[in-house]
């Protein structure tokens, strides 16, 4: 039985090295990396008037990065760009029209940790 766990751990240890591996699922938990590459697209409908694109992200990377792209959804330029390494936590509001918009996700050989949320807000002052 020990032998058949030390496997299936040498197992997705191999994988995990070669391919990339990416385990969690956001928003609701954190979502650990071990030499992940890839992209994520999530859409967010935006409706009413002093609205924004709220995204949260914070964790930590040993290795790579990661990016937050969020733009209108069908056009080809970015509306904002942020990239992380290392430890981060921040909170990016885009101010937007009442249309859909698409948020980003992009890690390159990322390693480590990272909690993402996005939401649709409105400023109520």
């Amino acid at each position: 039985m020990l032998l058949f766990l030390a496997l299936i751990a040498g197992g997705v240890y191999f994988y995990a090295e070669r391919y990339g591996l990416a385990v969690g699922y956001a928003p609701f938990t954190p979502v650990y990396y071990w030499n992940y590459t890839g992209e994520t697209r999530n859409q967010v409908r935006v409706t009413g008037i002093r609205s924004f694109v709220k995204v949260m992200v914070s964790g930590e990377l040993r290795q790579g990065s990661f990016e937050v792209e969020i733009r209108r959804a069908g056009q080809s330029s970015p509306g904002l760009i942020k990239r992380y390494q290392g430890r981060f936590s921040d909170e990016i509001r885009y101010p937007a029209d009442a249309n859909l918009y698409d948020v980003y996700f992009r890690f390159k050989d990322a390693r480590g940790q990272v909690r993402m949320d996005w939401v649709a807000a409105r400023n109520e002052f």
